[in-house]
């Protein structure tokens, strides 16, 4: 095996979940599901070290939020994530909720009549 691969050997599942763990239960979560989209979880090792890797740049509770971000838009490919630390995404609010309960006749409001 050459040993640019050889070094993966010393990771494994358990091991990768353990460490996004620690980030948080959103960083855990986007980690699994990247191990369980694969055929085989050592095809996705390079792309969940990426992220975990991340926590040198980022503190472990903004690389949860991102995580948390992707997890709710289905965001699977890490440079989504980058994008979303780079941009700071995760630090907005939870977005309103943009239905608002306005009246609906005032003075302002045609009816069906005023429309040809």
């Amino acid at each position: 095996m050459p040993e640019r691969h050889a070094k993966h050997l010393k990771w494994t599942p358990a091991r990768l979940l353990s460490w996004a763990a620690k980030m948080g239960p959103d960083t855990r979560q986007w980690v699994d599901a990247q191990l369980t989209l694969k055929d085989h979880p050592e095809q996705a090792y390079r792309v969940c070290l990426g992220l975990l890797n991340l926590s040198k740049d980022y503190p472990a509770c903004r690389l949860n939020d991102a995580c948390r971000l992707a997890n709710a838009e289905g965001l699977m490919r890490l440079k989504q994530i980058k994008s979303v630390l780079k941009s700071n995404r995760d630090q907005l609010q939870v977005a309103l909720d943009l239905e608002s309960n306005l009246p609906q006749s005032h003075e302002n409001v045609r009816g069906s009549s005023s429309f040809n």
